[in-house]
């Protein structure tokens, strides 16, 4: 893409900011509704968490450029325009791919996802100019990656295990990553490591072919991702809620993914797209694993509420419980369902 003249730059940055320059200093944050510094880490990288990281990440670069770590996000992928340039946001290419441009009806980025909103773009733009200022603590850096793979000194808690369909691999689900082993023993197949720390499910889909992985940055992001088992690539990366996803699980189809969240909710998303497709907020706890019926048709969730609940797909609705809500009838939660591959008969 070439870049867009600066003063027409300016000129379109000027109205979406609603200043008189794109420089916001600290000293009119405040006028701006900005805090008076603005923090790379509690404000700037959520909106790069939510909207670029999909597709800006180690396991997944497009353009080559990586966006979760800020030194390689100031240096920049394929284009050798300075994506950051510390106080100077009129410099920064960065703002012309997240800005609409004179002509044009949308950003050039998130390429799929909802473009920046103002208060986002003015976000960004300040901490720009504030000097770009990477603030990031220690522990939450991201540092692994299929070049630096987690090193175990002990055997890590084990939170889901998949045959795929044919039988032939076993989908293990480790720190940070997803060990793919052959199923005989005869040894480890790939290691897929993605952005989320911990692994809550990983699913084969109905042909084998794509690996559906639900997980997260606990209390900071959850995501589902999906692999392709044959090229060890990432097709897609979903940042979805504020915390760990749970229980991933493919449409009879293999065109779906539903999920749960700790925010009381099923989800499901198209795996092609990432659009999300289904919800319901009928839970009263945590969701933790899901399941579709043999047609597809309806969807069973449970959760620490202590019930399994059916959801019509088609139409977003609740139906019922279908287990007993009773006060002490079950404790701890249902962890986990599963259903009979042929027949509609659920175990939890």
């Amino acid at each position: 893409m070439k870049r867009a003249p600066i003063i027409a730059k300016i000129a379109t940055a000027c109205s979406i900011l609603c200043t008189g320059n794109t420089a916001l200093s600290a000293e009119n944050a405040n006028n701006a509704g900005l805090p008076e510094v603005v923090s790379y880490y509690e404000h700037v990288r959520p909106i790069f968490q939510g909207k670029c990281h999909g597709c800006h990440q180690p396991a997944r670069s497009k353009g080559e450029y990586v966006m979760t770590d800020v030194a390689q996000l100031i240096a920049g992928g394929e284009s050798d325009m300075p994506v950051v340039v510390a106080h100077e946001p009129t410099e920064s290419y960065l703002l012309d791919m997240v800005t609409v441009q004179p002509g044009d009806d949308r950003p050039e980025m998130p390429e799929k996802d909802e473009p920046l909103t103002p208060y986002e773009l003015k976000l960004v733009t300040a901490w720009i100019d504030q000097g770009a200022i990477d603030d990031t603590p220690e522990n939450a850096r991201q540092r692994f990656s299929k070049d630096n793979p987690p090193q175990y000194a002990v055997a890590p808690v084990i939170t889901s295990l998949d045959f795929s369909p044919d039988g032939a691999l076993l989908a293990v689900a480790g720190f940070h990553e997803v060990l793919l082993h052959h199923a005989d023993g005869s040894g480890l197949v790939a290691r897929l490591i993605g952005l989320s720390e911990r692994i809550e499910s990983a699913r084969f889909s109905p042909d084998g072919k794509r690996l559906a992985v639900a997980g997260g940055l606990p209390g900071r992001m959850g995501e589902i991702q999906i692999w392709d088992v044959g090229k060890q690539s990432l097709i897609l990366s979903k940042p979805v809620g504020y915390d760990t996803a749970y229980g991933a699980r493919w449409s009879p189809d293999g065109k779906y993914v539903s999920y749960g969240l700790p925010d009381n909710t099923v989800r499901a998303i198209d795996a092609e797209t990432g659009e999300q497709s289904l919800f319901m907020g009928g839970h009263n706890d945590w969701v933790l694993d899901t399941a579709w019926s043999v047609k597809g048709d309806h969807l069973v969730s449970v959760g620490r509420d202590m019930s399994a609940k059916l959801t019509r797909v088609e139409t977003e609705r609740l139906i019922d419980n279908i287990t007993s809500i009773t006060p002490g009838a079950l404790k701890g939660g249902l962890n986990a369902i599963d259903r009979h591959p042929l027949r509609c008969r659920t175990i939890f």
